[in-house]
């Protein structure tokens, strides 16, 4: 796979719930059947290290189609946004190409929860239970 190291733009604004980049790469079917979504850079959370990964969808320049994000996993520096397209506005197939505007959309109530979370499991992690 030829793509660049994704860059976490939320380790510069942890609060950041939107914002914009560009595609990569997408992968119709990975591995486990889900497709995929490689992006320039990303304020979605990966999975790992105790907390669970964001949730929320991804919305193209010129295009009605979503790609609901249902899982984050990050492999080698680069992060796989999982999910599917969601089709509103009746076109029969999304073209998802390199280079494509991507605007990002954190699902706000879930980053909260699983922040708690997070913060719950280092606490327990700590305290030697």
């Amino acid at each position: 796979m030829d793509v660049s190291v994704t860059k976490l733009d939320y380790f510069d604004d942890m609060s950041k719930l939107h914002s914009n980049t560009t595609l990569l790469s997408y992968i119709k079917g990975e591995e486990d059947g889900r497709d995929a979504l490689i992006l320039e850079s990303t304020i979605f959370y990966p999975q790992g290290g105790g907390q669970p990964a964001d949730t929320g969808f991804i919305q193209f320049a010129d295009s009605d189609c979503k790609f609901i994000v249902r899982d984050v996993r990050s492999k080698d520096g680069i992060v796989f946004h999982y999910g599917f397209i969601e089709n509103s506005g009746g076109e029969s197939e999304m073209k998802l190409e390199k280079g494509k505007e991507a605007l990002l959309y954190v699902d706000e109530s879930r980053r909260k929860l699983n922040s708690r979370y997070y913060k719950a499991f280092k606490k327990m992690g700590l305290s030697g239970l």
